[in-house]
Protein backbone atom coordinates (compact mmCIF):
# COMPACT_ATOMS: atom_id res chain seq x y z
CA UNK A 1 0.00 0.00 0.00
CA UNK A 2 2.79 2.37 1.12
CA UNK A 3 4.52 1.71 -2.77
CA UNK A 4 1.31 2.51 -4.16
CA UNK A 5 0.61 5.67 -2.84
CA UNK A 6 4.53 6.40 -3.41
CA UNK A 7 3.91 6.03 -7.64
CA UNK A 8 0.76 7.72 -7.69
CA UNK A 9 2.29 10.89 -5.68
CA UNK A 10 4.98 11.53 -8.21
CA UNK A 11 2.80 10.35 -11.37
CA UNK A 12 0.13 13.30 -9.69
CA UNK A 13 3.45 15.41 -9.40
CA UNK A 14 4.48 15.55 -12.93
CA UNK A 15 0.78 15.80 -13.86
CA UNK A 16 0.66 19.23 -11.74
CA UNK A 17 3.71 20.02 -12.67
CA UNK A 18 5.05 19.26 -16.39
CA UNK A 19 6.53 22.01 -16.44
CA UNK A 20 9.19 21.26 -13.95
CA UNK A 21 12.06 18.92 -14.47
CA UNK A 22 12.69 15.35 -13.06
CA UNK A 23 15.24 16.82 -11.62
CA UNK A 24 12.88 19.35 -9.90
CA UNK A 25 10.25 16.72 -8.80
CA UNK A 26 12.94 14.44 -7.22
CA UNK A 27 14.94 17.88 -5.12
CA UNK A 28 11.36 17.96 -4.16
CA UNK A 29 9.83 15.06 -2.87
CA UNK A 30 13.47 13.73 -1.79
CA UNK A 31 13.63 14.32 1.63
CA UNK A 32 10.12 12.54 1.91
CA UNK A 33 11.65 9.47 1.85
CA UNK A 34 15.52 10.03 2.48
CA UNK A 35 16.46 8.51 5.88
CA UNK A 36 17.59 10.76 8.48
CA UNK A 37 21.10 12.15 9.09
CA UNK A 38 23.16 13.58 11.39
CA UNK A 39 25.60 16.57 11.10
CA UNK A 40 28.75 17.27 12.98
CA UNK A 41 29.23 21.05 14.21
CA UNK A 42 32.67 21.90 12.41
CA UNK A 43 33.70 24.15 15.21
CA UNK A 44 33.40 20.35 17.45
CA UNK A 45 35.79 18.36 15.41
CA UNK A 46 39.08 17.72 16.34
CA UNK A 47 40.55 19.06 13.31
CA UNK A 48 38.70 22.65 13.82
CA UNK A 49 40.54 25.49 12.90
CA UNK A 50 39.37 26.68 16.24
CA UNK A 51 40.55 23.54 17.87
CA UNK A 52 43.37 23.94 20.56
CA UNK A 53 44.75 21.00 21.97
CA UNK A 54 47.22 21.28 25.31
CA UNK A 55 49.38 18.49 26.44
CA UNK A 56 51.05 19.08 29.93
CA UNK A 57 54.19 16.87 30.81
CA UNK A 58 55.72 16.02 33.69
CA UNK A 59 59.15 16.75 32.92
CA UNK A 60 61.43 17.38 29.78
CA UNK A 61 62.97 14.52 29.10
CA UNK A 62 62.87 13.02 25.62
CA UNK A 63 60.63 9.97 26.36
CA UNK A 64 57.99 12.34 27.69
CA UNK A 65 57.77 15.10 24.89
CA UNK A 66 57.39 11.98 22.81
CA UNK A 67 54.49 11.14 24.61
CA UNK A 68 53.48 14.35 24.28
CA UNK A 69 53.55 14.32 20.71
CA UNK A 70 51.68 11.20 19.86
CA UNK A 71 49.13 12.54 22.35
CA UNK A 72 48.38 15.73 20.94
CA UNK A 73 48.78 14.21 16.99
CA UNK A 74 46.33 11.60 18.12
CA UNK A 75 43.78 14.19 19.69
CA UNK A 76 44.21 15.98 16.80
CA UNK A 77 43.31 13.26 13.98
CA UNK A 78 46.87 11.16 14.08
CA UNK A 79 49.57 12.28 11.85
CA UNK A 80 47.88 9.94 9.17
CA UNK A 81 45.67 13.10 8.96
CA UNK A 82 48.28 15.26 7.61
CA UNK A 83 50.94 13.24 6.51
CA UNK A 84 51.11 10.42 3.41
CA UNK A 85 53.56 8.39 1.84
CA UNK A 86 55.71 10.48 -0.75
CA UNK A 87 54.74 13.67 0.55
CA UNK A 88 57.23 16.41 0.87
CA UNK A 89 57.19 18.10 4.52
CA UNK A 90 59.08 20.75 5.47
CA UNK A 91 59.65 21.57 9.13
CA UNK A 92 59.67 24.93 10.25
CA UNK A 93 60.99 25.61 13.93
CA UNK A 94 62.91 28.51 15.41
CA UNK A 95 66.36 27.96 14.89
CA UNK A 96 67.50 31.71 14.89
CA UNK A 97 69.84 32.09 17.75
CA UNK A 98 73.30 30.45 18.72
CA UNK A 99 72.23 29.15 22.07
CA UNK A 100 71.54 25.93 23.92
CA UNK A 101 68.04 24.29 24.38
CA UNK A 102 68.41 25.57 28.18
CA UNK A 103 68.22 29.20 27.23
CA UNK A 104 64.61 29.40 25.73
CA UNK A 105 65.93 30.93 22.63
CA UNK A 106 64.98 28.34 19.79
CA UNK A 107 62.60 24.98 19.58
CA UNK A 108 63.10 22.17 21.82
CA UNK A 109 65.28 19.93 19.82
CA UNK A 110 63.61 16.78 21.03
CA UNK A 111 59.63 18.27 19.95
CA UNK A 112 61.41 19.26 16.60
CA UNK A 113 63.11 15.30 16.64
CA UNK A 114 59.13 13.55 18.32
CA UNK A 115 57.48 14.89 15.36
CA UNK A 116 60.22 14.70 12.51
CA UNK A 117 60.44 11.18 13.07
CA UNK A 118 56.75 10.70 13.30
CA UNK A 119 56.56 12.38 9.50
CA UNK A 120 59.14 9.69 8.91
CA UNK A 121 57.31 6.71 9.32
CA UNK A 122 54.47 8.09 7.72
CA UNK A 123 56.69 7.51 4.97
CA UNK A 124 57.57 11.05 3.79
CA UNK A 125 60.56 13.27 2.93
CA UNK A 126 61.54 15.57 5.59
CA UNK A 127 63.06 18.95 5.70
CA UNK A 128 63.95 21.13 8.55
CA UNK A 129 65.37 24.75 7.80
CA UNK A 130 65.60 28.14 8.86
CA UNK A 131 66.64 31.16 8.36
CA UNK A 132 68.64 32.37 11.82
CA UNK A 133 69.96 35.49 12.71
CA UNK A 134 73.24 34.12 14.25
CA UNK A 135 75.91 31.75 11.63
CA UNK A 136 73.29 29.09 10.38
CA UNK A 137 76.20 26.54 11.66
CA UNK A 138 76.38 27.44 14.69
CA UNK A 139 72.80 27.42 15.25
CA UNK A 140 71.77 24.06 14.30
CA UNK A 141 74.72 22.53 16.03
CA UNK A 142 74.17 24.60 19.30
CA UNK A 143 70.50 24.15 19.22
CA UNK A 144 70.61 20.68 19.19
CA UNK A 145 68.66 20.45 16.34
CA UNK A 146 70.79 18.97 13.59
CA UNK A 147 72.15 15.66 15.43
CA UNK A 148 68.26 15.58 16.10
CA UNK A 149 67.41 15.74 12.37
CA UNK A 150 70.60 13.15 11.90
CA UNK A 151 68.85 10.46 14.59
CA UNK A 152 65.65 10.57 12.84
CA UNK A 153 66.40 10.72 9.29
CA UNK A 154 65.49 13.93 8.45
CA UNK A 155 67.42 16.46 6.01
CA UNK A 156 68.90 19.37 7.37
CA UNK A 157 69.22 22.21 5.39
CA UNK A 158 70.66 26.01 5.03
CA UNK A 159 68.67 28.47 2.50
CA UNK A 160 70.07 29.84 -0.31
CA UNK A 161 69.45 33.51 -0.36
CA UNK A 162 68.99 32.71 -4.02
CA UNK A 163 65.93 30.49 -3.57
CA UNK A 164 63.33 33.29 -2.46
CA UNK A 165 60.44 33.47 -5.14
CA UNK A 166 58.15 36.60 -4.81
CA UNK A 167 54.77 36.15 -3.92
CA UNK A 168 51.45 37.93 -3.95
CA UNK A 169 50.47 38.85 -0.51
CA UNK A 170 46.57 38.76 -1.14
CA UNK A 171 44.79 41.37 1.01
CA UNK A 172 48.21 42.68 2.78
CA UNK A 173 47.56 45.11 5.24
CA UNK A 174 51.42 46.56 4.75
CA UNK A 175 52.89 44.51 1.74
CA UNK A 176 51.71 43.78 -1.76
CA UNK A 177 54.59 41.10 -2.45
CA UNK A 178 56.81 39.29 0.00
CA UNK A 179 60.08 36.89 -0.82
CA UNK A 180 59.68 33.07 0.42
CA UNK A 181 61.64 30.47 0.33
CA UNK A 182 61.23 28.23 -2.68
CA UNK A 183 60.84 25.04 -0.76
CA UNK A 184 58.86 26.04 1.69
CA UNK A 185 56.05 27.12 -0.96
CA UNK A 186 56.46 23.84 -3.18
CA UNK A 187 55.73 21.65 0.15
CA UNK A 188 53.16 19.40 0.39
CA UNK A 189 52.99 20.18 4.09
CA UNK A 190 54.24 23.25 5.97
CA UNK A 191 55.17 22.21 10.43
CA UNK A 192 55.40 25.57 11.64
CA UNK A 193 56.88 24.89 14.99
CA UNK A 194 57.51 27.40 17.34
CA UNK A 195 58.71 28.47 20.99
CA UNK A 196 56.79 30.45 22.64
CA UNK A 197 59.15 33.24 24.38
CA UNK A 198 58.80 37.34 24.74
CA UNK A 199 59.99 39.49 21.76
CA UNK A 200 61.42 43.12 22.46
CA UNK A 201 59.61 44.67 18.98
CA UNK A 202 56.84 42.11 18.26
CA UNK A 203 55.59 41.62 22.07
CA UNK A 204 55.90 37.97 21.73
CA UNK A 205 56.96 35.56 18.93
CA UNK A 206 54.99 32.71 17.86
CA UNK A 207 53.81 30.93 14.98
CA UNK A 208 52.95 34.00 13.17
CA UNK A 209 56.18 35.68 13.77
CA UNK A 210 58.32 32.29 13.21
CA UNK A 211 57.19 32.50 9.59
CA UNK A 212 59.83 35.71 9.03
CA UNK A 213 62.23 33.08 8.92
CA UNK A 214 61.09 31.91 6.10
CA UNK A 215 61.23 35.23 4.42
CA UNK A 216 63.91 36.40 1.97
CA UNK A 217 65.38 40.45 2.59
CA UNK A 218 66.02 42.64 4.91
CA UNK A 219 64.45 41.40 8.94
CA UNK A 220 65.49 45.21 9.83
CA UNK A 221 63.20 46.74 6.89
CA UNK A 222 60.45 44.31 8.04
CA UNK A 223 60.85 45.70 12.26
CA UNK A 224 60.96 49.05 11.55
CA UNK A 225 57.19 50.76 11.30
CA UNK A 226 54.79 48.34 10.45
CA UNK A 227 56.16 45.04 12.15
CA UNK A 228 52.80 44.18 13.69
CA UNK A 229 51.28 43.97 9.67
CA UNK A 230 54.43 43.09 8.07
CA UNK A 231 53.53 39.95 10.56
CA UNK A 232 50.17 39.64 9.35
CA UNK A 233 51.09 39.53 5.94
CA UNK A 234 53.52 36.53 6.34
CA UNK A 235 50.99 34.58 7.53
CA UNK A 236 48.63 35.36 4.61
CA UNK A 237 51.78 34.70 2.13
CA UNK A 238 52.59 31.40 3.61
CA UNK A 239 49.61 28.94 4.22
CA UNK A 240 50.65 26.12 7.05
CA UNK A 241 49.02 22.81 7.25
CA UNK A 242 49.89 22.01 11.33
CA UNK A 243 51.13 24.19 13.79
CA UNK A 244 52.85 22.92 17.37
CA UNK A 245 54.14 25.13 19.40
CA UNK A 246 56.46 24.84 22.03
CA UNK A 247 55.53 26.09 25.59
CA UNK A 248 58.07 23.32 27.09
CA UNK A 249 60.31 26.43 28.32
CA UNK A 250 59.39 30.06 27.48
CA UNK A 251 61.19 33.52 27.41
CA UNK A 252 59.23 35.34 29.68
CA UNK A 253 61.34 38.51 29.32
CA UNK A 254 64.10 40.11 27.42
CA UNK A 255 64.00 38.05 23.94
CA UNK A 256 64.40 37.04 21.29
CA UNK A 257 67.50 36.01 22.71
CA UNK A 258 68.49 37.42 25.91
CA UNK A 259 66.89 37.00 29.29
CA UNK A 260 69.03 35.01 32.56
CA UNK A 261 67.10 31.50 34.38
CA UNK A 262 65.02 34.20 36.32
CA UNK A 263 63.19 35.13 32.94
CA UNK A 264 62.89 31.12 31.88
CA UNK A 265 59.48 29.48 32.80
CA UNK A 266 58.83 25.61 32.61
CA UNK A 267 55.10 25.50 31.65
CA UNK A 268 56.22 21.66 30.69
CA UNK A 269 53.42 22.17 27.76
CA UNK A 270 52.76 21.76 24.06
CA UNK A 271 49.64 23.25 22.01
CA UNK A 272 48.98 21.59 19.15
CA UNK A 273 46.22 23.01 16.10
CA UNK A 274 46.20 24.08 12.56
CA UNK A 275 45.42 27.75 12.60
CA UNK A 276 48.48 29.50 13.40
CA UNK A 277 46.11 32.82 14.55
CA UNK A 278 43.98 30.98 16.96
CA UNK A 279 47.48 28.64 18.18
CA UNK A 280 49.04 31.98 19.13
CA UNK A 281 46.15 33.83 20.50
CA UNK A 282 45.88 30.71 23.06
CA UNK A 283 49.34 30.66 23.32
CA UNK A 284 50.06 34.26 24.94
CA UNK A 285 48.90 32.66 28.64
CA UNK A 286 52.15 31.33 28.40
CA UNK A 287 53.35 34.54 28.47
CA UNK A 288 51.44 36.23 30.70
CA UNK A 289 49.15 38.45 27.85
CA UNK A 290 45.94 38.59 26.30
CA UNK A 291 45.48 38.12 23.16
CA UNK A 292 44.39 41.16 22.13
CA UNK A 293 47.05 43.48 23.40
CA UNK A 294 49.42 41.49 21.43
CA UNK A 295 49.09 43.89 17.57
CA UNK A 296 49.32 41.01 15.33
CA UNK A 297 47.53 38.99 17.34
CA UNK A 298 44.67 41.52 17.30
CA UNK A 299 44.60 42.86 13.47
CA UNK A 300 44.64 38.68 12.32
CA UNK A 301 41.71 38.46 14.83
CA UNK A 302 40.08 41.17 13.18
CA UNK A 303 41.42 40.38 9.44
CA UNK A 304 39.02 37.33 10.19
CA UNK A 305 42.02 34.89 9.96
CA UNK A 306 41.34 33.08 13.09
CA UNK A 307 39.27 32.96 16.15
CA UNK A 308 41.27 34.82 19.15
CA UNK A 309 38.72 34.94 21.64
CA UNK A 310 39.72 31.67 23.93
CA UNK A 311 35.90 31.44 25.11
CA UNK A 312 35.42 30.57 21.39
CA UNK A 313 38.18 28.32 21.18
CA UNK A 314 37.66 24.18 21.64
CA UNK A 315 40.12 23.56 23.78
CA UNK A 316 40.73 19.90 24.53
CA UNK A 317 43.52 19.15 27.75
CA UNK A 318 45.67 16.28 28.11
CA UNK A 319 48.51 14.97 30.19
CA UNK A 320 51.50 12.93 30.26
Amino acid sequence: MKKVFRREFIRNAFLALGAITLADVIAAIGPLFAKPTTTKRPSNAAGAANTVIVVKGGDLSKATIERMVRTGMAELGGIQRFVKKGMNVVIKPNIGWASKPERAHNTNPHLVEAVAAMCVKAGARVTIMDRPVHAVDRCYRLSGIQDAAKRCGAKMVAMDKRKFKEVPVKGGLSLSTVEVYEDILNADLVINIPIAKHHGSGTVTLAMKNLMGAIGGSRGKYHIGNLHENIVDFTKAIPTGLVIIDALRVLLDNGPSGGSPKDIAEPRTILFGTNPVTMDAYATRFLNRQPSSVEHIRLAGREGMGVIDPAKMRIVNKAV
